[in-house]
């Protein structure tokens, strides 16, 4: 790839595009940790999301905050390749601890003018997020510019996340094993989302049952979509081992999405899974400005 510019954006391997998607654009992705056990695995390099499914009936995994190695290794990488600013655009501060790890980082680094936003978002939602701040960085935006105009892109993109079981929140202490209990008992299906405050996750729809899902995160986007009725604006979808299901969840979005221009699809990543199960099924929305 040539270098049309002199930034470099870092995302990790939460953001959950395919590298086919992130092909010819300066990112770069740094892979978030799993352990189980004694044992270390790298997401998306020696586990895959399918191994998680697999072994989670039996075998708890955790998440830890990636590998200050692996960062500088990806920072030799973007200084042999000519770039001189970085972004960082990684999982919601609300979520995880790595971005007050990365602030730190970027106070030590003197060669590089690295800015280190949070995303408020997870999964396609900072895929989307990193994807298009990158877009605009190979089109030649300066540095300054794109750290305003990324600001603007984390406050335009919501993405929403439906999840099959409480299970697994519960098992990372995320929820108590009471609303665990409760939400089995009455197949309560939340539909997930992130605080553009503080990258929180909130609920802000709850349905009964597997059906009522597509029809609810539908509704989400179409509410979003209300809220803008002059901007268009491009879909993201996620699934974590319902490919088919996501399909589904397109053919309806499209059909009453209108002013939808592109429509990018993701896959959940093996960190992700471990707190949040197998049969995922997310959509998000992304506004377009000039």
């Amino acid at each position: 790839m040539g270098l049309t510019n002199d930034i470099a954006i870092i995302t990790d391997t939460d953001g959950d595009f395919s590298q086919e998607i992130y092909e010819g654009y300066p990112i770069f992705t740094l892979p978030l940790i799993l352990r189980q056990g004694e044992q270390e695995y790298k997401d998306g390099i020696n586990i895959t999301v399918e191994d998680v499914y697999r072994r989670q009936p039996t075998e708890d995994f955790k998440t830890s905050l990636p590998s200050m190695d692996d960062v500088e290794m990806i920072l030799d990488r973007i200084r042999a390749e000519g770039y001189k600013k970085v972004m960082i655009l990684i999982l919601s501060s609300g979520l995880s601890g790595a971005i007050n790890s990365m602030r730190m980082l970027a106070e030590d680094v003197e060669d590089l003018e690295i800015a280190v936003l949070d995303t408020k978002s997870a999964s396609v939602g900072v895929g989307v997020i990193a994807l298009q701040v990158a877009r605009l960085a190979k089109a030649g935006m300066d540095f300054e510019t794109l750290k305003v105009k990324a600001a603007q892109i984390i406050e335009d993109t919501d993405v929403f996340f439906s999840i099959d079981t409480l299970e697994y929140l519960a098992r990372g202490g995320r929820i108590g094993r009471a609303t665990e209990f409760v939400g089995s008992l009455l197949k309560i299906k939340p539909i997930m989302s992130f605080a553009k405050t503080d990258g929180a996750i909130y609920v802000p729809v709850k349905v009964r049952g597997t059906k009522g899902v597509i029809k609810a995160l539908v509704k989400l986007l179409q509410d979003k979509a209300a809220a803008h009725p002059n901007l268009a604006y491009r879909i993201v979808i996620c699934n974590g081992g319902v490919p088919e299901r996501a399909k589904e969840l397109e053919k309806k979005l499209l059909e009453v999405m209108t002013k939808c221009v592109e429509i990018l699809h993701g896959t959940l990543d093996a960190t992700l899974a471990v707190h949040l199960g197998p049969n995922l099924l997310g959509a998000g929305i992304q506004f377009i400005r000039e």
